[in-house]
């Protein structure tokens, strides 16, 4: 039996190398071809090694948190994350509520009812009292504001314990606000028609104020808005900055070296499902608590989705923190970086 003629690279493919075709084979000896070229031929008739046995009785270590709890004698709980059926917050609807309270939080108070308002333009809506409808409205903060500036207000949320506390909100207040338990994406039926008493064109606007990120799909949504919305409607959508606010996957980081702020992103175009707690005390406190899931998606997922519902986009905004920091030699290089890197992102479509 003839011998292979050695490997020589300036004399190409040796004799025997040529396929049906005539054409030189990619020809490298074993050694030099890449592992996974070699690693995904069958093996000849080699047989299986069996799989070692996972150790299921090796001693488990404790991490050093644990460790320092017991040399002080305290050992926490494990907390345990709670079954997740929902992505709603109705699970802490009492510490929630009392978070937020009446007029909203600091950030709902300085930075996004009023960025809500100027979107909304309500002065050139050509109503005696515009129709609004706030889609998943928790505990009514912005369908009271609204009532306030003398619209008519119709809130729906699929947490019923919020949606209680904005009744009871608005038991002595009686502003005009019209609470609805649904799922914003249920909307619509399967045969087109508008759900829980619903009529189409019926509102001036339409808005979904830090909750579209706990709302999945999307499509449902845009397009409910799209019949319920007078033409020419408006939709106003604000979320966390999807560029920069990406739960456990970005970071603010500082630089010593330039002394220097960083924001740091590790996932932005990748969409993802990311679970986060709603009540992160809870879980400190090595209490049991709920979660629920962060929808991650690009800004071309709202923007895309939308104008494919007939919803074009004639606005964006992006708003930073009014927030400031501590007298210290950081503070000018941290109150920069607030400036800088939006908190919050505001779009704004119109029904067309």
């Amino acid at each position: 039996m003839a011998k292979k003629p050695p490997y020589n690279p300036k004399a190409g493919a040796p004799a025997g190398a040529l396929g049906a075709s005539g054409k030189a084979k990619d020809y490298l000896p074993r050694r030099e071809r890449p592992v996974s070229e070699i690693e995904s031929r069958p093996a000849k008739d080699k047989p299986k090694r069996p799989r070692p046995k996972p150790l299921d009785n090796r001693p488990s270590h404790p991490s050093p948190l644990d460790a320092r709890k017991r040399v002080h004698g305290v050992v926490a709980a494990k907390a345990k994350p709670q079954p997740k059926t929902h992505t709603h917050w109705g699970d802490v609807a009492e510490w929630y509520d009392a978070l937020v309270g009446e007029d909203g939080s600091e950030y709902h108070r300085k930075v996004i009812i009023p960025g809500v308002l100027r979107l909304l333009e309500l002065k050139k809506i050509e109503a005696d009292r515009p129709q609004i409808l706030d889609l998943a409205c928790g505990q009514g903060v912005l369908c009271r504001r609204l009532a306030e500036e003398g619209c008519e207000v119709t809130g729906i949320d699929a947490a019923a314990p919020l949606l209680q506390a904005a009744k009871q909100r608005n038991v002595q207040d009686r502003l005009a606000i019209r609470y609805i338990l649904a799922d914003v994406t249920e909307l619509l039926t399967e045969s087109g028609t508008l759900a829980y008493g619903l009529r189409a064109a019926t509102y001036d606007a339409v808005t979904i104020v830090l909750s579209v990120q706990n709302i999945t799909p999307l499509s449902p949504v845009w397009e409910a808005c799209y019949a319920l919305l007078k033409p020419g409607g408006k939709l106003v959508v604000v979320m966390m900055h999807p560029c920069f606010r990406v739960p456990k996957q970005s970071d603010w980081l500082w630089d010593e070296a330039s002394f220097t702020q960083l924001r740091a992103i590790r996932q932005y175009l990748g969409g993802a499902d990311i679970e986060i707690q709603t009540h992160p005390g809870h879980a400190a406190h090595g209490q049991d608590y709920s979660t629920t899931t962060h929808f991650h998606r690009p800004l071309q997922a709202y923007v895309n989705t939308m104008g494919n519902a007939g919803l074009y986009i004639d606005n964006i905004q992006e708003w930073t923190s009014h927030k400031a920091d501590q007298a210290g030699p950081k503070k000018e290089a941290m109150d920069r970086a607030r400036k800088e890197i939006p908190l919050f992102l505001a779009l704004r479509a119109r029904k067309v």
